[in-house]
């Protein structure tokens, strides 16, 4: 966290000056930047491109955490410990202003990842798969766009680079759709011979744990239910007795690295940030662990006493290379449940020793884990969304 530390002494305000445009009209990894898209590259020279699009993603600036979890502090899981920057209470408190200097960079960010995606898919003699998981990284990068503004301009791999108008928040769903049934279609499949390596690259089985979450955000639980229940049946996944050691949960997720600044999800949630922008977890989600749920494991109730009153999450470690999970075999319990077959619930809640509604399990079980912003939106607790960033509006007038 040295590098986290050092900008926290920086005045946030004062780095206005220094930004330039996002790199998204080249790659800035060196291995990468000769490689020509419209040429028939070799298969380990798309492989470098791919490697490039996932860096990306899970990293997508030096304010890497607050880009991806931004959406976690706008809704009502974290309970603020300190705010050392004011733009990130403007952010969980839901008030941010078109001029916010953290908001230009993820609206840019996000759209770096985009473009390095399209330029993968540019590639002639790129193979299906490697398209699919392309495909794959669009698809999450537009899902976290859509997070955040709902309507955004959608550009693919034949975009001109001209000003381009924002499409509705239903074009934009069901562009993440269609890209996540290329992806379903096309990419590898999980190995569970081969864990690690199937859990950190985007697999047909990922593609479709993010499918099955989009259907629901669409309304579409039948087709949401569809896409569980076909994960849950397949075998290769299973709710694990300890929360913390959930190696058979894992469908895909962003491999923490320490050398790269990748992994402080949970240092943020932890007492050893208590001094820079800090959080824990939010009283109402903490009231909602029983003495013998087996979720209590990841949640510090026994240093609350030495933490001035304060809960904090465990789900993530505190080191600086924590992996970042994204889908889990327990959200499609959780879905299927929704879409009619509660003996899904009811596994779940076995598994768990718990006995919460299934809005009580959603929220408990996949509290941190990039869907509670949109969980308050279908419960028509919140209608806000971020502004465009000045920045992008200057850049194209369209965006209104």
């Amino acid at each position: 966290m040295k590098m986290i530390k050092k900008i926290s002494k920086i005045l946030f305000i004062g780095l206005f000056a220094m930004l330039t445009t996002s790199c998204s009209d080249q790659l800035d990894i060196p291995s990468e930047a000769s490689l020509d898209a419209n040429s028939n590259l070799a298969t380990e020279d798309v492989d470098k491109l791919l490697t490039g699009l996932y860096k990306k993603m899970r990293h997508p600036n030096v304010y890497g955490y607050f880009a991806i979890m931004n959406t976690e502090i706008m809704g009502d899981n974290y309970k603020p410990v300190k705010f050392q920057w004011f733009q990130v209470q403007n952010f969980y408190e839901n008030k941010v202003p078109a001029s916010d200097i953290l908001l230009s960079y993820f609206y840019a960010d996000y759209y770096a990842g985009i473009d390095r995606a399209n330029t993968i898919l540019k590639v002639p003699s790129a193979s299906n798969a490697q398209k699919g998981a392309a495909r794959y990284n669009r698809a999450l990068s537009y899902l976290r766009l859509y997070d955040m503004f709902e309507r955004v301009p959608l550009v693919d791999e034949s975009y001109d680079r001209t000003p381009i108008a924002p499409s509705s928040k239903e074009d934009v769903l069901n562009f993440i759709v269609e890209d996540l049934k290329y992806a379903k279609e096309n990419s590898v499949s999980f190995n569970g011979l081969s864990l690690l390596e199937s859990q950190k690259t985007p697999t047909k089985e990922a593609a479709s744990a993010l499918l099955a979450r989009v259907y629901r955000v669409q309304g579409n639980i039948a087709a949401a239910g569809i896409e569980a229940e076909e994960l849950i049946t397949s075998g290769k996944f299973s709710l694990a007795a300890n929360p913390l050691e959930r190696d058979s949960e894992v469908i895909f997720m962003f491999k923490g690295n320490k050398a790269e600044g990748v992994g402080s999800w949970g240092w943020i949630m932890s007492p050893m940030a208590k001094d820079w922008n800090c959080f824990a977890a939010a009283d109402d989600l903490t009231a909602l662990v029983s003495d013998n749920d087996t979720r209590r494991i990841l949640f510090d109730f026994d240093g609350k006493d030495d933490n001035g009153g304060y809960v904090y999450s465990k789900k993530y470690k505190r080191e600086d290379d924590s992996d970042l999970l994204v889908s889990r075999i327990a959200e499609m319990y959780l879905i299927s449940a929704e879409a009619g077959n509660t003996a899904r619930l009811t596994e779940l809640q076995t598994a768990r020793k718990s006995s919460l509604t299934l809005a009580e399990e959603r929220r408990l079980e996949m509290s941190f884990e990039w869907t509670r912003w949109q969980d308050l939106k279908l419960e028509g607790k919140t209608s806000y969304n971020l502004p465009y960033p000045t920045r992008a509006v200057d850049s194209n007038p369209l965006l209104q």
